[in-house]
């Protein structure tokens, strides 16, 4: 354990010293995100920092195989849908890419990567593979979707990734623990620059591949080691929800869903409401604190994880609906005619 906590260690310096590096890097070569109307941040700020946590994550993994202590066959993966969800990323970060070359890419990823893993070896055979391809496609989505505020994809992957490793290590499942912690690690040493007011952005490259290994573990943990999706669901909360249901929301009101847009709670405590983006990401992490109870007692006793899970949705609707009361999706209109 002495060795492991040192390489974690080892890798959230690695990112934090690398992190400033690139910010350097990416002012010289104007690699910025300029602030617009659908913006939470008023200043132009450096972006693509998302790549020097991916390439260490990267390196680490490699290692890992190298070393032997990472089967090659679950290696497969993650490795090269993250090395292609990174090309495509850091591609768009600099040059906008169309979305529907994005959306192939995503696609093109998680069936490779659920054919590494084995339909047979997911609950409901083909139902249940195909339930698995639209959960890692929408995880890849969805995290570039909540990368809106100052700190808070770094916060949710260090939650889910922290205690998700956790319950993947009680289950016997090192090998997919430790790249679980390094991974995080190393958005660790990311997010004192992403911190409000945040020096640097993760961008595409970053929140992408983020969401895309998250749902891996989650897969392949309960594939190989029989740890419970319904953990992972819990733990994924803030985000899933919030994106789903403001998603849901907009393709009901007819609006173009794929356009960017500030509509979700999150963005809608900064505008209209004028929340900082530093308050806003203490109320994610009071959020993500609970849903990490909840996700632990599930565990504890698995009995009550239905139970756990209904908890966690009926705070997630509580917290999203007083984001409405106060700061409403649509306004509606009162004037007299």
């Amino acid at each position: 354990m002495l060795i492991l906590a040192l390489s974690l260690l080892s890798t959230f310096l690695a990112a934090w010293f690398l992190v400033g590096r690139f910010r350097v890097y990416a002012l010289a070569q104007g690699l910025l995100d300029n602030p617009n109307a659908r913006s939470s941040h008023t200043v132009a700020t450096p972006c693509g920092g998302g790549l020097v946590f991916i390439l260490l994550w990267l390196i680490t993994g490699g290692g890992l195989v190298f070393l032997g202590e990472w089967p090659l066959a679950h290696a497969l993966i993650f490795l090269p849908g993250a090395v292609l969800l990174a090309i495509i990323g850091y591609w768009d970060d600099r040059y906008d890419v169309p979305a529907q070359w994005r959306i192939l890419v995503h696609c093109g990823v998680a069936g490779g990567s659920l054919m590494a893993l084995g339909v047979v070896d997911l609950p409901w055979g083909w139902m249940g593979a195909a339930l698995a391809f639209f959960a890692m496609v929408w995880s890849i989505n969805l995290f570039n979707f909540m990368d809106g505020a100052d700190g808070i994809a770094s916060v949710e992957a260090l939650f889910v990734l922290g205690v998700g490793g956790f319950f993947l290590w009680q289950a016997g499942g090192a090998v997919l623990a430790v790249p679980a912690w390094a991974l995080a690690a190393a958005v660790a040493g990311f997010l004192p620059w992403n911190w409000p007011r945040a020096k640097i952005f993760m961008g595409d490259v970053g929140s992408s591949v983020l969401g895309f290994l998250i749902a891996g573990f989650a897969l392949a943990g309960q594939a190989w080691f029989d740890v419970p999706l319904v953990l992972w669901v819990i733990l994924y909360g803030t985000f899933w929800f919030d994106a789903t249901v403001t998603l849901a929301r907009r393709v009901m009101a007819g609006e173009r869903w794929y356009l960017a847009h500030r509509s979700h709670a999150y963005q809608r405590l900064h505008h209209p409401l004028g929340w900082s983006h530093g308050r806003i990401l203490w109320g994610v992490i009071a959020v993500n604190s609970m849903l990490a109870g909840l996700a632990l007692w599930a565990y504890a006793m698995p009995d009550m994880a239905l139970v756990a899970l209904g908890m966690a949705v009926a705070l997630l609707c509580i917290t999203y609906g007083l984001v409405e009361r106060v700061a409403p999706m649509y306004v509606k209109n009162t004037a007299m005619t």
